[in-house]
């Protein structure tokens, strides 16, 4: 199956990728810590995962066609707070 991987901040240059996006081949039923293998990366650069737009964790299992974004540590904060402010996000506490 083929899923499409974004890569943020330093970890595209950590996994030796010259675009951002890019495909990857898994075997079905394979779970986000089966990608990490593939990218060469150790679980500890990985601090936000997210599938399809949505929070998941390294034993998500993913499916033909999902995206998975992958952020370190050091984008993490960054990345939550901008996440907070998605319009979904704002019109859910306006609720």
């Amino acid at each position: 199956m083929r899923v499409t991987v974004l890569l943020g901040g330093p970890l595209r240059n950590e996994a030796g990728e010259k675009r951002q996006q890019f495909e990857v081949e898994l075997r079905p039923g394979s779970q986000v810590e089966d990608l990490l293998p593939r990218l060469d990366l150790p679980q500890d650069r990985i601090k936000i995962i997210m599938v399809n737009g949505r929070g998941a964790t390294l034993y998500t299992e993913i499916n033909e066609g999902d995206r998975v974004a992958l952020f370190p540590p050091e984008l993490a904060f960054n990345t939550f707070v901008s996440l907070g402010f998605r319009k979904e996000s704002v019109e859910a506490r306006e609720d």
